[in-house]
């Protein structure tokens, strides 16, 4: 018997959706958390009995770049205990995406190595330079 997920009722010759072992009136497929409608052939994803849509899925799932503050929902880099989108965590002086190799400043600000020496090099000339 094809009875609603949402409501119990039976659905007969009408449309439905199947999700999640079950099937939906064509309405009454909804995210758990936000209560938004999930149309048919959108992503839905079942979590232990929950269904979530794709946004809820992200946003219960994912961590937040300490760059930007958004959800990451693909790539992402670990670096000085937080995570980031790889074009998030950059250089302070060029603002060019850093790898592996980078320096912190005493300021906690990130430099790629050449930028490090770069910066040493001005404050060697600097300190010499006549007041």
């Amino acid at each position: 018997m094809n009875e609603c997920g949402h409501c119990s009722v039976k659905i007969g010759e009408e449309s439905a959706i199947l999700a999640n072992g079950k099937v939906w009136h064509v309405n009454h497929l909804l995210c758990d958390l936000c209560k938004c409608r999930i149309n048919d052939g959108e992503r839905c994803v079942p979590q232990n009995g929950v269904i979530l849509c794709s946004e809820c899925h992200i946003k219960t799932t994912r961590p937040i770049c300490k760059g930007c503050g958004e959800f990451i929902k693909t790539n992402f880099c670990e670096a000085l205990n937080s995570t980031w989108h790889p074009t998030c965590f950059q250089c302070s002086v060029c603002q060019k995406p850093l790898k592996v190799d980078f320096h912190q400043l005493p300021n906690r600000m990130c430099v790629h190595s050449d930028c490090f020496w770069d910066l040493q090099l001005r404050m060697i000339v600097a300190k010499d330079l006549p007041k």
